[in-house]
Order: structure tokens, then sequence, then C-alpha cells
């Protein structure tokens, strides 16, 4: 570090001090943007990772890998289903997901804080059929406006920070449908990030925005070997999200901040059985290798002793998920959900804006058909979850971090 930042220039303490503490709150306050720049939704699927897209899709917890409910949905987890739509058809959704965490610190012990987060989701999807065999689609995914907001605790010596993150998806996709039974289909994505955050450390002011775009690409096989049951497969290969910015430092002029965002690869596996007439049930389980995240490094031109990775102690992540859906009426379908997904934050990576749990959730929708218009509703819970983190543990603050979380969504397809 410069001399004039280690001693001088209304920064107090030693530079052994600066970069224990730059280290930890350059955390706390970079680190917000992992909830939403890996999901859609702020508080489902491991508290971190996009369980799925759309209305129908959430509803059913995304079980349907091997016919994806929606052109948006077939997009994120297996772009082979396009092929089950047979005309132009659009859908558009849009959700709004809230949680609640909670962190009560054993030390400092007067450390007790509530963080309330709110996101608009919205999705779109376009599927085209070209003939009897291909499918062209396009559409667009992801979140806006989640705020972590957290006030000062002078008496903890615990100072105020801010962070608002914001990523989109615009995935273009093709199917093939190989022969009655088997299609596959292939898809990449232009992803856009932002991440806007301001905290203080020790009289040094770190206020800055992010943003950058990046790429990631799908591909999937759907086979339905008979008419009642099907199997998906599909692969997100790793992927990135370059994003820089620079900030002001007081006698320094500015210095650059930045971060390679390495997207992880998943591996989704699912199958769909139509029952009777009326029950269909689902199943999935999916693969994350989020491990890769905790390579991905936030990075200070001039204070490169802050330098941190994006999710320190980064576990890879597994989820299971079951649904149904039940036809009331011809036209009026009832689907339920439950998942089961593990954490991928590691014990000892765990800060007030990057934690998570082994969670479990559930949901139910409501989906009504007309000759050419659909209309979808859905709420989905997560149940609270628990960690604690030891003196010995913990990265920043030790104690209970505790959440809970759900979402509503409504939707509308059209078929031409």
């Amino acid at each position: 570090m410069d001399g004039h930042m280690a001693g001088g220039n209304g920064t107090r303490g030693s530079a052994a001090s600066f970069r224990g503490l730059a280290a930890r709150w350059t955390l706390l306050g970079c680190l917000g943007a992992v909830s939403l720049l890996l999901r859609p939704v702020p508080v489902l699927a491991s508290a971190l990772l996009a369980p799925a897209v759309g209305t129908a899709d959430g509803a059913t917890q995304g079980t349907r890998i091997a016919d994806p409910p929606s052109p948006a949905a077939a997009l994120f987890a297996n772009p082979a289903g396009l092929v089950q739509f047979d005309t132009i058809t659009t859908n558009g959704d849009l959700g709004l997901g809230w949680g609640i965490g909670r962190i009560e610190a054993s030390m400092p012990p007067t450390y007790d804080e509530t963080n309330n987060m709110l996101a608009a989701i919205p999705d779109l999807g376009v599927s085209i059929p070209y003939g009897e065999r291909w499918r062209f689609a396009f559409g667009s995914y992801g979140s806006t406006g989640s705020t972590f907001d957290y006030d000062a605790d002078v008496s903890a010596g615990v100072p105020d920070f801010f962070s608002e993150t914001m990523i989109m998806a615009f995935p273009v996709g093709v199917a093939y449908r190989l022969t009655d039974q088997i299609a596959v289909g292939a898809g990449v994505e232009t992803l856009y990030g932002q991440l806007r955050t301001h905290f203080t450390l020790e009289d040094l002011p770190f206020r800055y925005k992010i943003y950058g775009v990046g790429l990631q690409g799908i591909v999937g096989l759907a086979v339905r070997p008979a008419e009642s049951w099907g199997v998906g497969l599909s692969v997100r290969v790793p992927g990135r999200i370059w994003m820089d910015g620079s900030m002001p430092v007081p006698g320094a002029g500015r210095q650059d901040v930045s971060v390679d965002l390495m997207m992880p690869t998943q591996v989704f596996l699912g199958a769909t059985w139509h029952c009777t007439r009326r029950l269909t049930v689902s199943g999935s389980i999916r693969f994350t290798d989020a491990s890769t995240l905790g390579d991905s490094t936030i990075e200070y031109e001039l204070t490169p002793q802050a330098n941190i990775g994006f999710i320190p102690e980064a576990k890879d992540e597994w989820r299971l998920a079951l649904g149904a859906e039940y036809a009331l009426r011809e036209r009026l379908t009832l689907r339920l959900g439950a998942s089961w997904a593990s954490s991928i934050v590691g014990t000892a990576g765990m800060s007030p804006l990057v934690w998570d749990g082994n969670d479990a959730k559930i949901s139910i929708g409501v989906g009504q058909r007309y000759e050419h218009w659909a209309f979808d509703a859905m709420a989905g819970y997560l149940f609270p979850t628990e960690r604690r983190v030891s003196a010995e543990e913990a990265l920043v603050l030790p104690g209970e971090y505790s959440m809970q979380g759900g979402i509503v969504s409504f939707g509308v397809t059209y078929r031409y």
C-alpha cells in the first residue's frame, strides 16, 4: 500500500490492521452481488442459485427438464425442449421475491441486524418453428432492484454499508428434432451484470459501481421413449462475466476495481411421467460446480491487500426437486413442487452479505388455458434456515445467521 494510505491522509492504524479490516469489509461490501448475479430470485435454491425461470416452471420447482413449460424455461434449463412448441409461442412473467435475513453476532455481542431483501424477477421467451424439425428461440430473464442496506452500529464498531445489484441474461437457442422420440438443442446467452456499493473503511470511503457483459452456453437432449414419459439432460458450460469500474481514493486519484466472475458448470437431469389423463409427476437432479466461484477474485488496483475471492470457501451444490400437476378441469391445472438444495458457502466464508444454508422449499400454482392464451400464478416459500459460525471459523462475524423468504409470480403465454 502507498505510504499516504497506510499512515496518513485520513486513515488510521497500522498497515497490518488495515489489511485485516480491508479484507473483511471489502467482502461485505462487494460480495453482496453474488446472491443476484447467480440467480433470479434472492432467497431460493441454496439462497444463491436460480431454481427455475417462469411462473409455471417455478410452481413445479423447475422439474420439467424433459419438456419445459415455456420458451423461457427451455432456454434456461434445456433448449431441446423447444421442439414441443409447434406454433409461434411467446411467454412473459413477472415475479416478486422477498427475503428476511438476520444476524445475531456473538462478537461483538451488541450486533443484531435484520436485512429485508426485495427483487423484481421478469422473464420473456419467444419460440419460432421452422419446418417440422427446427425451433429457434430468444428471450431474457434476470432480476432487478435487490438492495442490501445495513446501518452502522457504533457500539459494536461496525460501519454501515450498502450494495445494490442487477443481472440480466439474454439467451438465444435452437432445437432440432432428430426423430419423433429424440431432440437436441443448444443456446448461448449474453449476460449483463452491475454492482453498486459503498461503505467506509477507517475513514476511507469505498464507493463505486462496476458493470460489464459476459457469455455462457448450454446444450441439451430430450428423449421420449414412450408417449407417457420423457427424460431431459442438459449441461450449462463454464462462462464468465467481466465487470470493472473505478473508485476515488483520497490523495491518490482513482483506482480500478474489477472481477472476472467465472460462471459455473451445471448439469440438469429430469424426467416427466404422465401417470393418468389428469396427473403428471416430474423430478429433477441438478449439480452445480459452484466451487469455481472461489477462484474469481475482486481486485483493487491501489489496495491489492483487499483483494478476495468472490465466494471464499465456495462449495459445489446438489439440488433435488419433485413436482406434480393435476387437471382440476380440462383446462385448469393445479401445480405443486418441493425441493432441497445444499449450501454453497462454506462456514469459513460466511459474511453478512454472502451466506446461505441447506434450504427446503415448497410451491403451489395454478394455470388456466384457453384456445390461444394461458395464464399462470404461483407462490413459493423458503422454510427458515439457520447456520451458526464459531469464533474460530468466522471470516467476519461469529454468531447465528438465519433467513426465510418467498416469491409470488404471474405469467402469460400466447400460442399463435
